[in-house]
Formats: structure tokens, C-alpha cells, sequence
């Protein structure tokens, strides 16, 4: 069993920790012997992604994160993660599911989803990009039945990433980390750890 590792968990848009999709996930790290350290953050819409970036930031250091731990992000989770990669460095990464809201990937948002995250939120977006000076060990999850633009960014960021890094793509499972299979495949590299 491993200890004294702490395996960070940033949750997707609207999504806390607590809720049962992340249940799984964290029953397999704390069985591996990971302290988990859940990131709570307060979702809302129509502001800015700086406000949610601010609080994971805040929230990390708060935890004092040391070299030999590991973080994981869901969704917006993981685009948090990715951005904050630069500043904060942590052993791995775990990016399930990185949604694609960088810079490069606005021009496909369907028109639907930018007016349901509001003006402010969707042009905050266009002053991040994946980071390309990334290391550290990452992981990349996504499910095959995933949002095309996803499953793209999640390509896209893998070969980005400078790090030494895995890229698993999930047969037949969606935005889903609840689903048996995506909690496997976790557990599966969280064994490696």
C-alpha cells in the first residue's frame, strides 16, 4: 500500500467531490493509500473562469502539495489542472475528460453552449491555452462516446504535453466517470503509483 501520497481531486463544472460520480474514484485511491484532497469550488455561471482557477489555486496551496503527489481533474477540472500545470507542480496529472475550452478550441463551442455559459465566461477563455512546457508524468481518459470536440483536445493535449504521458481512450463510455469502466482505468494507473 502506498502512503503518504496525496491524490488531489478537482471536479467538473457544477460537480462537487462529495457527489456520488466521484465515489468510486475515491474508494479505490483511499484503498491504494492515498489521502485524498478534494478541491471544493463554488460554480456559478456568468463570470469569469479566473474566479474558478482563483479558488483551486488558493485551495491547492492551502493543502500544501508536495513533489510526490498527484492531482486529477474531471471535465473543467481538468482544463483547471492544465492550466494551473505551469505553476504548480505536482508528480502527475490525471485529465479525464479535459473539456475544450482553450483558446484554439472556441471556434467550435456550438453556439448553445456559449450562450448558456454567458459572454463573460466564454471570452475569459481565450486568454488560456494548453500548456506547452508542461512536465511531470500525465494521463489523458476519455470516453470514445465523448464530445467529438473533447475527444480531439484530448489528442491535441496529449501530444502537447513535453512530460512523460499515457493516453487511454474507454470503448463505448461518454462525460462519464462514474461509468465502471472509467473508474477502472483509473484505479489502474492510480495501482502504478
Amino acid at each position: 500500500m502506498k502512503k503518504n501520497k496525496k491524490l488531489f481531486i478537482v471536479p467538473g463544472f457544477g460537480e462537487s467531490v462529495r457527489s456520488k460520480n466521484y465515489r468510486p474514484v475515491i474508494k479505490d485511491a483511499k484503498m491504494l493509500g492515498f489521502t485524498i484532497i478534494p478541491i471544493h469550488i463554488r460554480w456559478k455561471l456568468h463570470v469569469p473562469m479566473s474566479y474558478f482557477i482563483r479558488q483551486a489555486e488558493e485551495k491547492i496551496l492551502a493543502a500544501v502539495p508536495m513533489p510526490e503527489d498527484y492531482i486529477l481533474g474531471f471535465s473543467f477540472g481538468a482544463y483547471i489542472i492544465a492550466v494551473l500545470a505551469l505553476k504548480k507542480k505536482f508528480k502527475g496529472y490525471i485529465f479525464c475528460s479535459l473539456s475544450p475550452y482553450f483558446k484554439d478550441d472556441l471556434q467550435y463551442i456550438p453556439e448553445e453552449t456559449k450562450k448558456y455559459f454567458g459572454k463573460i465566461f466564454m471570452n475569459s477563455l481565450s486568454q488560456y491555452s494548453f500548456p506547452k512546457n508542461s512536465n511531470g508524468r500525465a494521463w489523458f481518459i476519455v470516453g470514445d462516446k465523448d464530445w467529438n470536440i473533447a475527444i480531439q483536445r484530448t489528442h491535441k493535449a496529449y501530444r502537447m504535453w513535453k512530460g512523460e504521458k499515457e493516453i487511454h481512450v474507454i470503448k463505448s463510455v461518454g462525460h462519464e466517470l462514474w461509468n465502471e469502466r472509467y473508474a477502472k482505468k483509473i484505479k489502474t494507473i492510480l495501482k502504478k503509483l
